[in-house]
């Protein structure tokens, strides 16, 4: 598994202790905003934020698809929007101002993002106790605005 915390070098092989020195790092008040844990087959959990809001995100690859998921918490009524800071820099921001507008309900604190990064280090797994919504629909979309065309479409498994 490859550790990726934004601000430090690559951890090749990284270990339980590696990620918990890095989820820590994500507490302070200047530190890194992004971790990435990645396997050799491009399947990775990966969370964003900062003061104690993150969200934690997972994708699971598979031939040219994928399926992306959020970790999400119930709520009561219609979910709500916020805006989590999620990265230091970016082209278009001042450090630590790139918004990323998520559900209230897929906010969660720096415990839930230790528990799913080291099952994720450990396992190559999603976290099972957590609820993980789909958002692969969301990602096609950002991809392609991205990309500035809408050519890019789910490939989904068993489809030809």
């Amino acid at each position: 598994m490859r550790l990726t915390l934004e601000g430090f070098p690559d951890i090749l092989n990284a270990t339980r202790s590696d990620v918990s020195r890095a989820v820590l790092r994500m507490w302070k008040p200047n530190g890194p905003t992004i971790i990435i844990i990645e396997d050799e087959d491009g399947n990775y959990a990966q969370a964003a934020g900062t003061d104690d809001r993150y969200v934690i995100e997972s994708r699971t690859v598979f031939g040219e698809g994928f399926r992306h998921y959020r970790v999400c918490q119930p709520v009561a009524g219609p979910d709500e929007q916020d805006v989590v800071y999620h990265r230091q820099k970016c082209s278009k921001h001042p450090p630590r101002q790139c918004p990323l507008t998520v559900r209230k309900s897929e906010v969660c604190d720096l415990g839930t993002v230790d528990m799913a990064m080291q099952a994720f280090v450990s396992t190559g797994e999603r976290v099972a106790s957590l609820q993980w919504r789909d958002v692969t629909e969301e990602s096609l979309e950002e991809g392609a605005r991205r990309l500035g065309g809408d050519d890019i479409t789910p490939i989904m498994p068993g489809q030809g």
